[in-house]
């Protein structure tokens, strides 16, 4: 059955298009078809969606919320991504180096060999996450929610 999205909109109907090309099964997400990265945009929704071997870096994509969500070997190397929502997905092998992570929450979400190196990440939230192979402090550090629901102040002028 086809993944469908509630609420389109002008800024969710390019996303709603690669969402509908990803099929779900009682065991999982699994991509019958590669979407198009070009159509990510600002503001998209796509929860519980599937996104492989994709270069999404120097993109635009501020607030996208992509719950449920799994990447894997997906680059979002300096792209802009404040205030989006990865709560409670799945990030494997993905870059964030030199991304504009701030307000960004990653709560409840499994980074298994994610890279931040010089990833602004302040004010961003990452309570309840699994690390596995992966260091938050390469980032930018401020007002920044840890996983021991701490908060690190490390990098603040």
């Amino acid at each position: 059955m086809a993944r469908s999205i509630r609420g389109r909109s002008r800024f969710v109907a390019p996303l709603f298009m690669l969402c509908a090309t990803i099929m779900v099964t009682p065991h999982g997400a699994v991509s019958q078809e590669q979407g198009d990265p070009d159509q990510l945009r600002m503001l998209g929704q796509c929860k519980g969606c599937l996104f492989e071997e994709i270069d999404l870096s120097e993109r635009r994509m501020t607030g996208i919320d992509v719950r449920e969500t799994t990447f894997r070997n997906v680059d979002f190397t300096n792209a802009g991504l404040g205030i989006s929502i990865f709560d409670n997905a799945v990030l494997e092998n993905v870059s964030f180096n030199g991304a504009d992570l701030s307000g960004a929450s990653f709560s409840d979400a499994q980074l298994t060999n994610v890279t931040f190196e010089g990833a602004d990440l302040r004010a961003a939230v990452f309570e309840g996450v699994r690390l596995v192979g992966t260091d938050l402090q390469a980032g930018i550090l401020c007002n920044t929610q840890m996983p021991d629901d701490m908060m690190d102040n490390s990098d603040c002028n």
